[in-house]
């Protein structure tokens, strides 16, 4: 339900639906306007929001400013409806949203309210190319005209190990009966026409798009309206409204290499019991360092450590000592790489028929 429209070509995004938002405008922060489905979602939106990100980054969603230090993006922020909670958790926030007077609404509204809110005009790839730790794509889904092409996008905002949260629609009857009909032509909690149910996104579908941008899925929760309370609370339903998080896993570091892949310091054997080849392997570590000291544990291990990483990975526990062996050999001159090439040639010629 954010406005979204470049003032260039995107093909992630709908002009027709950028103009309908562009209408309403101007009733972004009256709470019984066009946008009053927003208003009474945002308190469970922005909650979840909050604790998802907390949890992420290991904050106590209960601090007075949890997400303090933390850079977001809201991708589609319409009038600031979410940004300007945000920014009052801590967060350093950039709102994005391609609609001019809707930015403009933004702006006014967050100086106001005395908060340093970045609202920028445009699409998120063109006027956001920088990367933040978590970045939120809140009912704007389901207005886009390729969700995978839109996904990839906000998945190109995330830092690594940044965290991605999305709200949308179902695209079931359930949605289609109470979302579409029932909300602007029963209800008229929304102007008519302001939903295209074929937009509407199946959590499978998302979930889809998002592994194929790199993104690792994690919680996925409904979101449902009590009509005898008016408040909306989270909920295993996901059959209309539904919240997605989703992680950009950060590089693994290259570990510091111990036998079996271990951090350097002791290995517990016991992890390892060896077979007939890995006694075998002892043994000849065993003759090997017996015959010379600078044959150490810690000279296994730097050669273990100096594999290439897809070698280290490819290879089992005993093969990467046999490995820094045969390094440590080369290195203080015993054999040539050559000559131990041949040795191991010539020893296979005799034990295989």
């Amino acid at each position: 339900m954010h406005a979204m429209s470049p003032p260039t070509p995107d093909p992630t995004l709908s002009a027709d639906e950028v103009r309908r938002f562009a209408r309403m405008a101007k009733e972004w922060w009256d709470p019984n306007g066009k946008f009053r489905p927003l208003h009474a979602m945002n308190p469970v939106r922005c909650a979840y929001i909050r604790d998802r990100i907390a949890a992420h980054f290991g904050r106590d969603p209960l601090a007075q400013r949890p997400l303090s230090g933390l850079t977001l993006l809201d991708a589609g922020a319409g009038g600031g409806l979410v940004a300007e909670p945000m920014t009052r958790l801590g967060a350093r926030v950039t709102g994005v949203d391609a609609e001019p007077g809707t930015v403009r609404i933004a702006r006014v509204h967050a100086r106001s309210s005395g908060l340093d809110i970045d609202y920028r005009e445009g699409t998120v790839g063109l006027v956001a190319p920088e990367r933040f730790d978590a970045v939120l794509a809140l009912e704007i889904v389901e207005h886009t005209n390729d969700v995978a092409a839109f996904v990839t996008g906000i998945a190109a905002r995330l830092k690594p190990g940044g965290i991605a949260v999305f709200s949308t629609l179902n695209r079931t009857a359930a949605s289609l009966l109470k979302a579409k009909i029932a909300a602007e032509y029963v209800l008229g909690w929304l102007p008519p026409g302001t939903h295209n149910f074929r937009r509407f996104v199946r959590p499978s579908e998302l979930a889809a798009a998002a592994r194929r941008a790199g993104l690792r899925v994690g919680d996925l929760s409904g979101m449902v309206y009590d009509p005898l309370t008016r408040f909306w609370s989270l909920s295993h339903n996901l059959s209309v409204n539904y919240l997605m998080t989703a992680v950009r896993p950060a590089p693994t570091p290259r570990p510091v290499c111990d036998y079996g892949g271990l951090e350097a310091g002791p290995v517990p054997r016991d992890e390892h019991p060896p077979d007939d080849f890995g006694r075998r392997v002892d043994a000849m570590k065993a003759l090997v360092e017996a015959g010379d000291p600078r044959l150490t544990t810690d000279a296994s291990r730097r050669g273990q450590e100096e594999l290439p990483q897809e070698l280290y990975d490819g290879v089992a526990y005993y093969e990467r000592w046999l490995l820094a062996l045969k390094s440590n050999l080369v290195e203080l001159g015993y054999l040539t790489e050559d000559e131990i090439a041949e040795r191991i040639a010539r020893h296979e010629r005799n034990e295989t028929p």
